[in-house]
């Protein structure tokens, strides 16, 4: 009897410490999920360039958009057991932020918008699948695929 009191207060005390944790993890994607939400409904009213030389004005609306994204994201707090994905999320974010800007940089000096867009392209397909594959990780749908 004194075994089976004793292995339920241990089942207990775990599913108590799990739950803390899912809890904060819980917290994490509701507040991550808000921001992200919010950026879409700001990029979707950023209409496609219609000519090659509206590029530069339509990433700087990008970035104006996904800046404060990063800056409110990284105001969150993970769960330790989810810090090194949500380390992984906000680096890739970091990283396109930081492509768009050269492309923009690119463009000012004279590059071909066309060629621009397809570097660019290429270069963020592998940051924004390592972006997504942390959201994915964390359970925030909300903010794959933006």
């Amino acid at each position: 009897m004194r075994v089976r009191v004793v292995a339920a207060s241990v089942v207990m005390l775990a599913l108590a410490g799990c739950g803390g944790s899912s809890a904060t993890l819980a917290r994490l994607q509701a507040q991550a999920s808000r921001v992200c939400t919010q950026t879409l409904a700001h990029t979707v009213q950023i209409g496609s360039p219609r000519v090659p030389a509206q590029t530069p004005a339509f990433l700087r609306r990008g970035i104006a958009a996904l800046g404060p994204e990063l800056v409110d994201l990284r105001m969150l707090h993970a769960p330790s057991e989810q810090s090194g994905a949500y380390a992984a999320a906000l680096q890739s974010l970091s990283r396109e932020l930081t492509i768009l800007s050269g492309t923009v940089r690119d463009l000012d000096r004279g590059a071909d918008p066309l060629s621009a867009i397809k570097t660019l392209q290429r270069r963020l397909a592998p940051v924004e699948a390592d972006d997504d594959a942390a959201w994915r990780t964390l359970g925030v749908p909300a903010c794959v695929n933006r």
